[in-house]
C-alpha cells in the first residue's frame, strides 16, 4: 500500500509542478477542470446518485457551470472566496463538536449534491484565480505546503501518534501527525519567506519580524483547512458506506481522495494572500 502510494506520488508531482510552471493559465485552467470533473463523477457516487444516467447528469452541470463561468462570474473574484472559507470554518466547527452526529443525519440526496457542487466549483475558479491573478509561484507554494503536511501528518503519526484526531471519521489521522505537519509547515513557510524578501541577487532587501511570524501562521491555518477537507471526503465516504471514492490512483483512492486538501486549502489560501498581501511574484 505504501510502496504504491509513494510510486503513485513520485510520477504526479512532477507533472503537477510541470503544470503549474509551464502551462499557459488556459491551459491550466482545463487540466484542473479535467480533475474537477473527475472529482464530480467521484462525488456522484459518494452522494448516492446510483445509475450511470444519474451521475452524468451531475457531471455535465458541473461541466457546463465551469465552462460558461466567465458569462455569470462578473465581479464575483472579490467575495467568492469568503463564503467558501466559511464554510470550511463552519465545518471544522461541527466536526470538533459533533463528530458521531455528523455521521448519523440522513443527508437528502439534494443536499448532498448541492455541497458536492458548490465545494468542487467554487475549487476550480479559486485554484484558476490563484494561478491566474497570483501567479504560478503562488500556486506552486499552495501545493508544496499540502503536500508536505500530507507526508509529515502520515510520518509523524506513524513516530508519534497516540491521541485520535477524529476516531468516528477517521481513525488513522492523529493529533501528533497533526503537530508534526505544522511544526514543518511552520519551518517551510519560514524558509519560503527568504523568497519573499531576496531580490534578484538572491539577497535579502528587508526582514520584517510580524510579517513573517503573520505568514507562518497564515500557511499553518491553511493546512488545518486543508485536513479539514481530507476529513469532510472521509465522512462522505463513511456515511456512503465506502472506503475510497475511486480506484483510478493505485495507493490513493480515487482523485477526490488525493486532492480534496487542496479543494479546501484553495479558498482560504486565495483570500488570505489577497487580506494579507502575501505574494511572491
Amino acid at each position: 500500500m505504501l510502496k504504491n502510494r509513494v510510486l503513485t506520488a513520485l510520477v504526479l508531482a512532477p507533472l503537477a509542478i510541470a503544470a503549474i510552471l509551464f502551462l499557459p493559465d488556459q491551459w491550466f485552467a482545463l487540466l484542473w477542470g479535467v480533475v474537477i470533473a473527475v472529482c464530480a463523477w467521484e462525488w456522484s457516487n459518494l452522494a448516492g446518485l446510483a445509475t450511470i444516467p444519474a451521475r452524468a447528469s451531475f457531471l455535465a452541470i458541473c461541466v457546463g457551470i465551469m465552462t460558461s463561468y466567465q458569462q455569470w462570474a462578473g465581479d464575483m473574484e472579490e467575495w467568492l472566496a469568503w463564503p467558501v472559507v466559511a464554510w470550511w470554518f463552519l465545518f471544522s466547527i461541527l466536526l470538533r463538536k459533533y463528530p458521531a452526529k455528523l455521521l448519523e443525519v440522513k443527508y437528502p440526496l439534494g443536499v448532498k449534491l448541492f455541497v458536492g457542487l458548490f465545494i468542487l466549483v467554487s475549487s476550480w475558479i479559486l485554484m484558476v484565480w490563484t494561478q491566474h491573478n497570483l501567479g504560478s509561484k503562488q500556486l506552486l507554494y499552495l501545493f508544496m505546503l499540502v503536500w508536505l503536511a500530507d507526508i509529515a501528518a502520515y510520518f509523524g503519526g506513524k513516530r508519534w501518534g497516540v491521541t485520535k484526531l477524529s476516531p468516528e471519521i477517521s481513525p488513522g489521522k492523529t493529533v501528533e501527525g497533526l503537530y508534526v505537519a505544522m511544526l514543518a509547515v511552520a519551518l517551510f513557510a519560514l524558509a519560503a519567506a527568504g523568497v519573499l524578501y531576496a531580490n534578484e541577487a538572491g539577497t535579502f532587501t528587508r526582514f520584517d519580524p510580524v510579517q513573517t511570524l503573520d505568514f507562518m501562521v497564515f500557511s499553518i491555518v491553511v493546512v488545518v483547512i486543508s485536513v479539514v477537507g481530507d476529513l469532510f471526503e472521509s465522512m462522505a465516504k463513511r456515511v456512503r458506506g465506502v472506503k475510497d471514492s475511486g480506484v483510478i490512483l493505485p495507493g490513493h483512492g480515487g482523485v477526490l481522495d488525493r486532492v480534496d486538501s487542496l479543494i479546501a486549502a484553495v479558498s482560504v489560501y486565495y483570500a488570505g494572500s489577497k487580506l494579507l498581501g502575501i505574494f511572491f511574484q
